[in-house]
């Protein structure tokens, strides 16, 4: 999936982050924080969510580990910590993604292909389910009809 946000686009696909269709240079973990602020764009990341999502089973100094990262990335998109044009930080809690992002039209309708599919499955699965019922029902229920000599 690619996204666009200022001048900025990622590539979630191919993990990259360009600027004017140059491939700018990131490390894997600075790729992985971009990313995961950017699924939750516009939330605030707690910081130990991203020790968990970055640094799982690993024991570093978290804390500096984090802010050496985030500062690598804010310096990269051309951002600062006291005037934020994408990262903004959160005190004692986090940071959040703060652009508007833009989705490419391939990404849109990609994501109207799964939702349709979706939809599909839900009422596929809906008939199913009643036609199941109602042999249940059937199954369960006698018939109500009075016999035919007593009409």
């Amino acid at each position: 999936m690619k996204e666009s946000f200022g001048d900025f686009e990622f590539d979630d696909a191919r993990m990259t982050l360009s600027k004017g269709g140059r491939r700018l240079q990131l490390t894997r973990q600075a790729v992985d924080l971009l990313r995961l602020l950017l699924e939750r764009h516009g939330e605030v990341v707690e910081r130990a969510e991203i020790q968990q999502r970055l640094w799982p089973d690993r024991t570093v100094e978290f804390d500096h580990s984090v802010d050496v990262l985030i500062n690598r990335l804010r310096s990269v998109l051309g951002d600062t910590r006291d005037n934020p044009q994408f990262i903004e930080t959160v005190p004692k809690r986090g940071y959040r993604f703060i652009v508007p992002l833009r989705t490419s039209a391939a990404n849109s309708k990609r994501r109207l292909r799964t939702l349709m599919m979706y939809t599909a499955v839900a009422i596929l699965s809906a008939i199913a389910m009643m036609m199941l019922a109602r042999t249940r029902y059937e199954r369960l229920v006698p018939n109500q009809r009075p016999p035919a000599a007593a009409r």
